[in-house]
């Protein structure tokens, strides 16, 4: 950006340039309206320079938020990162194994898997779809000889057509729609059955749809009794009312399930009651089987004991849909395991567990059981713990390394250099140099706009003194050993290095060796104190002493970035939309300033011309009076 007049600031009066007095009257305005002009050009530089200031700030709450992100706004957890494990599972096609920051490295054997975890169920004691049936019209069947009726097999239509010749009795309707059906769609697929007078479509986890022809002296249904559109399943769209239910529900009613009670009304599909029942606290899922034609209540929670209680208050609706029910207790999962496994696994102590879910923690390791082996075979999984110490330190280098970015970034604007000689360019300097010197031009224009601020070094003294302090490892009964970076090998350098940390492999890898929990403790641990800008200096002095190097990094962040109170973010907003704060007030007061010079500089311009304009005209009118008198002598 370069500091312009603007176009507002030129005079609009009518000019009369010199044309007559032979004066140069543009420069000689130019001249006499300078300081105007240069009062313009100061208040745009301030601007500018506001507003690179503003930007470098914003740098700095980049970086911070950068690495706030990467800490406390991952999927990964501090713990994972500074307390992380290794697994091997020989078993992994029947168990995953996950080692949480709490586990230590041991070896486990799972012997045998007895039995998984499973839910309880309550399913429907019949089927909940009237069939499709067709009531014969013994009187009128012989005129059954050249009718059709349109029949859908699972969403496929077809017209059948009985053929011509005399139809005697019902069985000989049952045999000629038998292989009609079996033409139609194949040998098998649509069984016929034959009660009294009447026939029975059916096709197992198939839908049959009958339909009538359009042609009403061809049609079927006048002989044949069905319905047009008569189906053998519902479908979850259907609403009670419309449904091809065996039972009738009812037009309205209440229905408890474990005690949680619901309403519903003819209109409800069965799609709406699902809905109503998955999204309550009744703790079942409840689902339809096309295939079995029945209703299925599961319960949310694995293991035995889960009892599935139904209740029709009024109505019929569970009674519809379910009849008596059919419950199935669901199981717990057993296993067989031992948690310290000898050499000789002979000699291995077994315990016999017994889990509501298939999910659980034992000691910091939490295990999930996929499944089992057939029968009564044996699993023998063989699980391996082992902290993880290469990865460990490798994250902990990364932590340097970020650590020693995010100071340096704070230091390096502290300490550059400022060119008191460089204001910003106006648009007539910026063409002059051209683009390559004009931004080595902006560079030095730029630089030491941050130089010793005082928001500034208030986060590196804050970064740099938690990096020397001790963090205490509080134990139950409160008292407290502290721990340092320096006593795992990180130290910081000279003087002039500004605090950035050096690492001692060696040093670091023998701290995790032999006390790989306190290590993590100094970067991870948390404090009683949840964090909060409110805080009393009491609660925030007890944080600190409680807490790990990382969630004292992050106090010193929000305490700069966060949403409106932070700092930082109160000083220059996050980005330009932020108006509320110090340098959008700033900004905007900048602007009135100089849109007043401008127009101050433009009433300036304006007078001069004025005055010699005039001047043109009254030389002119002399001029011209003079050429008069000169012409009459002539004459």
């Amino acid at each position: 950006m370069s500091v312009s007049i603007g176009a507002s600031s030129i005079s609009t009066y009518n000019r009369l340039s010199g044309y007559v007095s032979g004066l140069d009257t543009e420069t000689l305005v130019d001249g006499l309206t300078q300081n105007e002009k240069n009062r313009v050009i100061q208040a745009e530089r301030e601007k500018q320079l506001l507003i690179w200031k503003r930007d470098a700030y914003r740098e700095v709450i980049n970086k911070l938020s950068d690495f706030y992100k990467k800490y406390f706004s991952s999927t990964s957890t501090l713990e994972d990162l500074f307390s992380k494990y290794t697994v091997t599972n020989t078993g992994s096609q029947y168990v995953s194994v996950v080692a949480s920051s709490s586990a230590a490295s041991k070896s486990v054997v799972i012997k045998d898997i007895e039995s998984l975890a499973t839910s309880s169920r309550l399913v429907s004691s019949h089927t909940v779809s009237s069939p499709a049936t067709i009531t014969v019209d013994i009187d009128n069947i012989g005129e059954l000889s050249g009718k059709s009726m349109k029949i859908t097999l699972d969403g496929t239509e077809k017209t059948i057509t009985f053929s011509e010749g005399s139809y005697d009795s019902v069985s000989a309707v049952k045999d000629e729609l038998q292989r009609l059906l079996d033409h139609s769609f194949g040998a098998g697929r649509v069984t016929v059955e034959e009660n009294g007078n009447t026939l029975t479509l059916k096709s197992a986890g198939n839908s049959i749809v009958l339909g009538k022809v359009e042609d009403s002296e061809k049609d079927a249904s006048s002989v044949l009794g069905f319905s047009d559109g008569q189906k053998n399943m519902i479908s979850l769209t259907d609403t009670l009312a419309n449904a091809p239910l065996n039972i009738a529900p009812g037009e309205s009613g209440t229905f408890k399930i474990n005690e949680v009670e619901f309403t519903f009304k003819s209109n409800y599909t069965f799609r709406d009651i699902m809905n109503m029942v998955n999204s309550s606290d009744a703790g079942v899922t409840m689902s339809y089987s096309s295939v079995e034609d029945k209703f299925i209540l599961t319960s949310k929670t694995t293991g035995a004991g889960n009892q599935i209680v139904l209740e029709d208050v009024s109505g019929n609706l569970l009674g519809s849909l379910f009849g008596a029910g059919e419950f199935t207790d669901g199981t717990n999962a057993v296993i067989k395991i031992c948690t310290n496994p000898s050499a000789d696994s002979s000699n291995n102590n077994y315990v016999t567990i017994v889990k509501s879910s298939n999910t659980f923690e034992i000691d910091g390791i939490t295990y999930n059981l996929l499944g089992k082996a057939e029968g009564n075979i044996e699993e023998n999984i063989k699980i391996g713990v082992e902290f993880d110490t290469e990865g460990v330190l490798s994250n902990i280098k990364q932590f340097v390394e970020d650590y020693n970015s995010l100071l340096k970034s704070i230091t390096d604007k502290l300490s550059e250099p400022k060119y008191r000689d460089f204001p910003p360019l106006t648009d007539e300097m910026r063409e002059a140099l051209g683009e390559t010197k004009a931004a080595e031009y902006d560079a030095k224009a730029k630089s030491g706009l941050l130089r010793n601020d005082p928001y500034l070094r208030d986060i590196e003294t804050e970064l740099r003194k938690l990096i020397t302090s001790e963090v205490k490892q509080l134990t139950d009964n409160n008292s407290s050993i502290g721990i340092s970076l320096f006593e795992i090998g990180i130290t910081t350098g000279s003087y002039s290095e500004k605090g950035q940390l050096k690492l001692d492999e060696t040093k670091l890898r023998e701290a995790l060796t032999k006390n790989a929990d306190k290590v993590a403790k100094l970067f991870t641990q948390k404090s009683s104190v949840i964090y909060s800008p409110y805080n009393t200096p009491e609660r925030l002095e007890k944080r600190y002493n409680e807490s790990g190097l990382l969630h004292r990094i992050s106090d010193i962040i929000q305490n700069n970035i966060l949403s409106t109170k932070g700092t930082l973010i109160s000083l220059v907003g996050k980005t330009d939309n932020d108006y509320t704060s110090l340098y959008a007030e700033k900004l905007k007061d900048i602007d009135k300033k100089i849109e007043r010079l401008r127009e101050k500089y433009k009433s300036k311009q304006d007078y001069y011309w004025a005055k010699y304009s005039k001047l043109e005209s009254a030389l002119n009118n002399l001029y011209s009076q003079g050429n008069y008198l000169f012409s009459l002598t002539s004459q």
